[in-house]
């Protein structure tokens, strides 16, 4: 059965860095996301950005996977507040 309010793809941005600089620092952690347009300059432009970090989780990511990637995210906002 299909449940059309999931996902398993999310992109953001986090102020202060470049993307290429929040997918490096995640990957330093061994968390794998993509960075950049994804092929979506369209609607990206549409919404003011040029570029994204964009994590894919799926059925193999670990709660413990996820709380890296927000650790990480989370160090990065606040050493530029």
């Amino acid at each position: 059965m299909r449940n059309a309010a999931k996902t398993s793809v999310a992109s953001f941005v986090l102020a202060g860095y470049s993307t290429q600089d929040v997918g490096a620092a995640l990957s330093r952690e061994g968390v794998a996301v993509r960075s950049g347009h994804h092929c979506a300059q369209p609607i990206l432009r549409r919404f003011g950005l040029e570029a994204t970090v964009r994590p894919s989780l799926a059925f193999y990511n670990t709660c413990e996977d996820v709380d890296v990637m927000l650790g990480v995210v989370q160090r990065l906002a606040r050493q530029r507040s």
